[in-house]
């Protein structure tokens, strides 16, 4: 803003008289500062990070197919990690090598066991989020049933310890869409999009959550299920319908059945030569999407 012309010959005037008024006289030379002790500054100590007590893993149930885990967190709307190193893939995977206890939070409560072997394989799972020395991995396992509480059956996942595992990946991702009945399968290099025989019936659908391939396969000649791929969801309506193993698990299988559309228990059942993609190929800890 310009000074209007009243103003400015008075703001002349008083830098003028302060300029004299400076050069008037000499100000009088400061006092010398003496510091007669120095001056000590205690700094706070770093907190070392809070030693984790080891777990008792006899005393936590075990993070597989067949058992329920109450307390495991959900995956925070996560999803499977890129790897840090492409070379071993490019999703994050981490193979567990020992027993080793799932947390509900880094340094929080351990949960469950998760195991090195989940159905007689290796236990490969993928990773959504790492911090220093903790990395949060999905599960193949349910917090809850069904008529218990719908949102604690899938989607569940828990905090293990890096050092307990070795780094993994996969470069392989599939997806199911359930209105199209196909199953896109993308190894890394080339991708295909394929047809399925059947998905999960209205009442009883395909979960449509982020899932896992587990890497478990059965080859049960004469059965309605004769190559079966194990998924890690559960239904979300039934509680129960493999007596046998006590759970409602998910799979990609074949099937000798003619129909198709909508009408499994939530399985995707395809042919034999869809299978042949993925049978002994596609690796555990593949992750699955559904819309």
């Amino acid at each position: 803003m310009r000074a209007s012309g009243w103003a400015r010959p008075v703001a002349v005037a008083l830098l003028g008289a302060a300029v004299a008024a400076g050069c008037a006289s000499e100000p009088p030379a400061p006092e010398p500062v003496v510091v007669r002790a120095p001056v000590d500054v205690v700094k706070a100590a770093v907190p070392p990070p809070p030693v984790v007590p080891a777990a008792d893993l006899s005393t936590l149930p075990v993070a597989e197919p067949r058992n329920l885990v109450p307390g495991l967190p959900g995956t925070d709307g996560l999803e499977q990690r890129r790897n840090d190193d492409p070379a071993l893939g490019a999703w994050q995977t981490a193979t567990v090598v020992r027993d080793t206890a799932g947390y509900d939070a880094i340094n929080g409560s351990p949960v469950a066991t998760v195991p090195a072997v989940t159905l007689d394989v290796p236990t490969v799972l993928p990773v959504v989020e790492q911090r220093g020395g903790w990395l949060r991995v999905m599960l193949a396992t349910r917090s809850a049933l069904p008529s218990q509480d719908v949102a604690q059956v899938n989607g569940r996942t828990a905090w293990i310890r890096a050092q307990d595992t070795t780094p993994s990946g996969t470069d392989w991702r599939l997806h199911l869409d359930l209105a199209a009945l196909t199953l896109t399968i993308d190894d890394g290099a080339t991708t295909r999009t394929v047809p399925v025989t059947a998905v999960g019936a209205p009442a009883t659908p395909t979960p449509a959550i982020p899932q896992f391939v587990v890497g478990s396969q059965w080859e049960q000649p004469g059965t309605s299920t004769p190559r079966v791929l194990l998924l890690s969801s559960q239904s979300e309506t039934i509680d129960v319908y493999d007596t046998a193993t006590g759970t409602s698990a998910t799979a990609i299988h074949t099937t000798p059945f003619d129909r198709t559309g909508a009408i499994s228990n939530g399985c995707v059942r395809v042919s034999e030569e869809v299978l042949d993609m993925l049978w002994d190929q596609v690796p555990a800890g593949t992750v699955l999407t559904v819309s």
